[in-house]
């Protein structure tokens, strides 16, 4: 019973396998020989069964044309010894190929030169027992290792193979429609959901992507040769009233106005006015109603205040002709002092409050009641600040006020 479930098991394994290297010839690599003239020590042991090792990694992808034989992890060396064959004649070759139930047969040497390992590679095809590729390469000493090293087999058997160098990166974000950066520039955009951008060598690559109303992301991703890397992106809404409000793009993260937090990340996109019409009046329109507010209130306790009408008024004063700019010395008269400043005062806020008060009203209308034009955008960077300055003039023989406002 446990040898058919062994079976099934096997079978199993064999079926979810097999459509990743269907139609796919089969290869076989055998451990690179050394050729030791003397200088041969133990880094370049090392060195030769590493770079064999990336050789088979690149095979068991399955992304290249070929895909590694079962059991065909064998040494070139102990092969020709097993199978008699003095030399690396083809047709020899090709009968450890069969042996080893292999299609190609991918075979080499390491030779240490005065500036790195000089590696010979060639590959047969075992059916026809003819070479059908062959590559010499000098690996630097300081590439002997680590990623280099890696990386240099990753070149040396699409070099030797046929295999393309170059990956396929793929973006899934929670936006409709927006723009993949790679280092900078400008590679692919997001079409409902989705970016796909082929032809990218192998390698690190700085990863951006902008979407109107959403936050910039930044990030690293890794395209490796012949393979599909896919990123996933979550974007978050800014904070700016224009883009609040109303989700945008699948899952795209709420409304309101609680996506950006304050981590002064970078904002992209435009603002519609379109959508969000008068946004700049409705600002000035709060700030004029507070103008409007501050001048009535300095009208209010310069007339009502200090003035006090037909209390300290100069008119109900026994001396009238005192009552001037001159500041009376009779403390008795102090009501009329109050008078002078509040006369000031009112001269202040009444044309503050007048001038104010018709400017909210102005910029109400326009931020709140008149309509746009609908199609209107602009960049967010583009984007000027609105101010309004509040400048009182007080002379010895003139009361007013200045209100300037910039756009």
């Amino acid at each position: 019973m446990k040898r058919i479930l062994g079976i099934l098991i096997t079978l199993a394994i064999l079926a979810v396998a097999s459509p990743a290297f269907a139609g796919k010839p089969s290869i076989a690599i055998l451990g690179l020989e050394i050729v030791d003239d003397g200088s041969m020590d133990a880094k370049a042991t090392q060195f030769a069964e590493a770079l064999t090792e990336a050789l088979r990694q690149r095979a068991r992808a399955g992304t290249g044309p070929f895909a590694l034989a079962p059991g065909s992890d064998k040494n070139l060396i102990e092969m020709k010894l097993l199978s008699g064959c003095e030399s690396e004649a083809n047709a020899c070759m090709a009968a450890i190929g069969a042996e080893l139930a292999a299609d190609r047969l991918l075979y080499g040497k390491v030779e240490k030169r005065s500036n790195g390992y000089q590696v010979s590679l060639k590959l047969l095809n075992v059916e026809t027992k003819s070479a059908e590729r062959s590559t010499t390469e000098v690996v630097p000493f300081g590439e002997a290792s680590g990623a280099a090293l890696t990386n240099w087999g990753k070149k040396l058997y699409a070099k030797i193979t046929g295999a393309t160098t170059q990956g396929t990166l793929v973006v899934k974000a929670n936006v409709d429609a927006g723009t993949v950066f790679l280092d900078g520039e400008a590679r692919g955009n997001i079409i409902g959901g989705t970016a796909r951008i082929t032809g990218l060598d192998a390698g690190d690559y700085k990863l951006a992507v902008e979407a109107d109303c959403y936050l910039r992301h930044e990030g690293k991703v890794t395209v490796e040769g012949g393979k599909d890397a896919t990123q996933k992106v979550d974007l978050e809404k800014n904070a700016l009233a224009a883009c609040a409000g109303g989700d945008i793009g699948p899952g795209g993260g709420g409304g309101g106005v609680g996506g950006g937090g304050g981590d002064n990340r970078i904002i992209t996109g435009h603002v519609s006015d379109h959508e969000r019409p008068g946004g700049g009046a409705r600002a000035l329109f709060w700030t004029t109603t507070a103008v409007t507010a501050i001048g009535a209130g300095t009208w209010a306790y310069g007339y009502f205040g200090l003035i006090k009408p037909n209390e300290g008024s100069p008119d109900n004063l026994s001396d009238p002709s005192k009552c001037h700019d001159e500041t009376p010395e009779d403390s008795d008269l102090q009501p009329c002092k109050d008078g002078l400043t509040g006369k000031k005062l009112t001269q202040i806020g009444v044309p503050v409050t007048i001038v104010a008060g018709l400017a909210a009203g102005y910029f109400f209308y326009k931020g709140y009641i008149a309509p746009k034009k609908p199609g209107t955008e602009r960049p967010l960077s583009s984007r000027k600040k609105r101010n309004i300055i509040v400048a009182p003039t007080v002379t010895a023989k003139e009361v007013g006020g200045v209100i300037h406002f910039e756009f």
